[in-house]
């Protein structure tokens, strides 16, 4: 699941940018973000991403829109939850929290 985050933030993010992966350990969660300074995610994709199927306009030929449904199956049955924040031309953040 983390790992189709980090696949999606790399095939999103032009030569020459950044992607930054940091962890939060407290007594009551483990948080891990991914960001990244690519092409963003639309305001009207933004709320559909995690549908399964669901492809955003600038998802990549090949996508079949699972990857982020199933990244967000995985993290809910691990205890966890996940959210996005984007912005278009500016990148995206996702937020993945494991409850102890």
């Amino acid at each position: 699941s983390l790992s189709n985050i980090i696949k999606n933030a790399y095939e999103h993010t032009p030569k020459g940018g950044t992607i930054e992966i940091a962890s939060l350990d407290t007594p009551i969660y483990t948080e891990l973000s991914i960001k990244d300074n690519g092409c963003g995610i639309s305001k009207k994709d933004l709320p559909h991403i995690f549908e399964r199927f669901y492809k955003a306009k600038n998802s990549s030929e090949d996508s079949i829109g699972i990857g982020l449904s199933l990244s967000k199956a995985i993290i809910e049955k691990n205890n966890g939850y996940i959210k996005v924040d984007s912005e278009l031309e500016k990148g995206s953040t996702f937020e993945i929290k494991y409850m102890k």
